[in-house]
C-alpha cells in the first residue's frame, strides 16, 4: 500500500512539481493551495504518512498550520516537512516548536524532498 502525502502550496507550479517527483516514487499524492483546504483534507482522507507544506501562503501560514493539523485528532503525530523560500533561525525554530520534523530550502533537488519524506516517514 502506497505512503499518502499531503501537499500544500499555494503555487501550482509547486504543486504540480511536487507531485510529479513524489508521485514517480510510488507515493499517493493530495494537494491543498491554503491551510483551509489542507485541513478539509485531513477530515476526508487523513491520517498522513507525510505532508509538505509552504509557509508563505495567505491565511494562515505553514507552521500554524503544521500547529493546528497536529493538534486535529486525525493529524496527531503527523511527519510534516515545510519546502520555503524562508530559512531564518527565528522560522526554523517557529517550525520546530510547531511540530515540524524537517525543513527544505526552495530551489530544492528532488532527490532532497525524496529523501527527507523516506527517512521522516518509515
Amino acid at each position: 500500500m502506497s505512503k499518502k502525502i499531503l501537499l500544500c502550496d499555494d503555487a501550482p507550479t509547486a504543486l504540480k512539481l511536487m507531485e510529479m517527483v513524489l508521485g514517480d516514487e510510488g507515493y499517493e499524492i493530495f494537494k491543498a493551495e491554503n491551510a483551509e483546504q489542507a485541513i478539509k483534507s485531513l477530515e476526508l482522507n487523513g491520517p498522513f504518512d507525510g505532508c509538505v507544506f509552504d509557509v508563505n501562503m495567505p491565511g494562515k501560514n505553514g507552521i500554524e498550520l503544521s500547529r493546528d493539523f497536529l493538534a486535529h485528532p486525525k493529524g496527531a503525530g503527523a511527519n510534516i516537512v515545510i519546502v520555503s523560500t524562508e530559512s531564518s533561525d527565528h522560522l526554523r525554530q517557529a517550525g520546530k516548536d510547531a511540530g515540524v520534523k524537517a525543513w527544505i530550502v526552495k530551489p530544492f533537488d528532488d532527490e532532497d524532498l525524496i529523501e527527507v519524506l523516506k527517512r521522516i516517514t518509515t
